[in-house]
């Protein structure tokens, strides 16, 4: 008979999964309190990133992996595939108003039949634009954090960044800042 004290076991993916979304919410969180975030200082936001952009690198996997030092490729693999299935939910944003992606379906397609302005509509529902953020993309022990943000204040106004988040001593500090774009 054998026995054996070693338990190596992983945590389930709905374990990994409900880490990600606790780390989530936390670094959300902290950065939405923060008044001083010049890209995030508008009443709306957007549900999914619009105003932010996809870095202009060979391959954004590589950027990324390198960024935040990540080893473990099924970690990654969970983290960009929760990436791309964010949708900002009012818990993290309170008090902004979400445009949703259907929202932004009809802007176009009453923009296109005529007799719609986006931009009019904007001024007129959104103080100083709206802004948008990424879901984090996190590090194997959720220590750094790889982030979009920015805003679309109006046709021609807007800006963004990205940036890495450290969690030190209980908070997220941000560490570096990045890829700025202005319009």
């Amino acid at each position: 008979m054998l026995f054996s004290c070693n338990n190596d076991s992983k945590p389930s993916l709905e374990e990994l999964k409900k880490r990600d979304a606790e780390k989530t919410t936390e670094l959300l969180t902290q950065i939405f309190e923060n008044e001083k975030d010049v890209y995030l200082a508008t009443n709306c936001i957007s549900e999914k990133p619009r105003a932010t952009y996809q870095p202009n690198v060979p391959d954004f996997d590589e950027y990324i992996k390198e960024h935040l030092s990540i080893k473990d490729s099924t970690h990654y693999k969970l983290q960009t595939d929760l990436y791309k299935q964010f949708s900002l939910i009012t818990e993290y944003a309170k008090g902004k108003n979400i445009i949703t992606a259907s929202d932004f379906k009809e802007f176009e397609q009453k923009s296109e039949s005529g007799g719609f302005s986006f931009w009019d509509w904007l001024e007129n529902n959104c103080s100083d634009g709206y802004s948008s953020i990424s879901k984090p993309i996190f590090n194997e022990d959720y220590t750094l954090a790889y982030i979009r943000v920015g805003n679309i204040c109006g046709e021609l106004c807007g800006g963004g960044e990205e940036r890495i988040y450290e969690y030190q001593n209980g908070k997220w500090i941000l560490k570096e800042y990045f890829g700025n774009w202005i319009s």
